[in-house]
């Protein structure tokens, strides 16, 4: 966009807008004198010349990002001519160079400004603002040198329990963490809503093959994760697990773990197999109890009429296997999301596949993402975003992007919005969206030697 003062034969001023930078370029006749000063909350670029431009006042708006508008008008005392660039948010690369009589002030719209310290043994932390075509950002994000035996990598769960949420800077207290990060979506009880397992234990099932993290001492890995479960009798017969630890559906068979919570919670139309080491304990329709030590077996329509025909006594055997099997591989703590964003150190978004809406897909939001880099580091990452002026949050490619420019050779994407959360030393460092910390159901928290004294 080029806003024009007057006419060009009149030796008047120009301003410029694109996606990199404004432009403001003023005559200066031989012999005159500028001056170009600025303020900073908010800001302003400032133009003072000592003779008078023609077509005064001028006072353009703006509909960018950074440039709000564009004022021209006599200079103090009524001398000479003031022009004043009004800013949305400050920029930090403001310069002005005078060609024969023609003097460019040029503020550059991207730039980035970053420092990282060292916060505990193997993790550092970094800080950004970064300037886009669409605004600016703040970037905050750990980097954790997870081959240290040392540091503990662990997913933890709000209030121990499916139901109910938590805020993230309470879960890092209470597992005494050094620093802490949301983890995956959730339902409005609090249910997480996909692959969720701690210390080796499945949580809640994947859902739609979505991309997940999986750790252990010394590795970590992230793909698209699903599972394959299965009921078998003692006679041979079989029945498809359809998931683990959520309210059952119509014809669904669902496995419920002692992490659900008390009991199965579910309705008088099914029925419910109470399992300790593989042997029928009880058969009840609704709400059973769900064993400390095992676990129930529940079905509806077709599910149920299969585990009607099971006897009290009977053994029952129950397979749930994740594929691939990170479990079987090791990997005890897993934390499910989606999409995957990074894949071999190239931009890789699977968001159709992974059946995204458009708010995640497409839009610009807070974001939290999760990366590994060549060199064994673990990358946590929230942009802040929904604060016009401040940070105005990220799409996916940009996600992607970031990631990969802070070394990442794979990454995925997190639940968001106002859900974004890091915590270092107890301290929340984003600014999260909702204007105060969300409680949500799950956390990736990171602990060191200093965070357990």
């Amino acid at each position: 966009m080029i806003i024009t003062a007057g006419s060009a034969a009149a030796q008047t001023f120009f301003c410029e807008v694109d996606a990199a930078k404004v432009t403001l370029r003023v005559p200066v006749p031989e012999g005159s004198s500028y001056r170009v000063w600025q303020n900073t909350n908010p800001m302003k670029v400032i133009v003072d010349l000592d003779h008078e431009l023609p077509n005064l006042p001028v006072n353009r708006e703006f509909k960018d990002a950074a440039l709000k508008a564009v004022r021209a008008s006599r200079g103090p005392g009524a001398i000479g001519t003031r022009i004043v660039m009004d800013f949305n948010y400050f920029m930090p690369e403001v310069e002005s160079q005078l060609d024969g009589e023609w003097l460019t002030i040029s503020v550059n719209k991207l730039y980035v400004d970053s420092s990282v310290i060292t916060v505990a043994h193997g993790v550092r932390y970094g800080h950004m603002r970064k300037g886009i075509a669409a605004g600016p950002l703040i970037i905050n994000f750990i980097e954790v040198r997870y081959l240290d035996p040392l540091i503990e990598i662990r997913s933890v769960l709000s209030q121990d329990q499916i139901y109910g949420r938590e805020r993230v800077s309470s879960m890092a207290k209470r597992s005494q963490a050094i620093a802490a990060a949301n983890g995956l979506y959730f339902a409005v009880d609090g249910r997480p809503l996909g692959l969720l397992a701690i210390d080796g234990r499945i949580i809640s099932e994947p859902y739609a093959n979505r991309t997940a993290i999986g750790i252990k001492p010394g590795e970590i890995v992230i793909d698209q994760v699903s599972l394959e479960g299965r009921v078998k009798l003692s006679d041979g017969q079989e029945f498809g697990v359809s998931g683990i630890n959520r309210p059952r559906l119509a014809d669904e068979l669902i496995i419920y773990t002692p992490d659900y919570g008390e009991n199965s919670r579910t309705n008088i139309y099914g029925v419910d197999l109470i399992v300790v080491d593989e042997i029928v304990v009880d058969k009840v329709t609704g709400a059973a109890v769900i064993p400390k030590n095992g676990i129930v077996v529940s079905g509806h329509g077709l599910a149920r009429d299969f585990l009607q025909q099971v006897e009290i006594g009977d053994s029952i055997e129950v397979e749930l296997k994740l594929n691939p099997d990170w479990l079987e591989q090791g990997f005890q703590h897993i934390i499910g999301g989606g999409p995957r964003l990074v894949k071999d150190g190239q931009v890789y978004i699977t968001a159709g596949e992974e059946r995204f809406q458009a708010d995640i897909a497409s839009g610009r939001a807070p974001r939290t993402a999760l990366g590994v880099t060549a060199d064994r580091r673990l990358l946590i990452v929230t942009v802040n975003g929904r604060q016009p002026g401040i940070s105005v949050g990220m799409t996916l490619e940009e996600l992607a992007e970031l990631m990969i420019e802070l070394g990442a050779v794979d990454a995925m994407n997190l639940d968001g919005g106002g859900s974004t959360t890091m915590v270092i030393r107890d301290r929340v460092l984003n600014i999260p969206s909702d204007g105060t910390e969300r409680p949500v159901s799950n956390a990736i928290v990171i602990i060191t030697p200093e965070s357990r004294e």
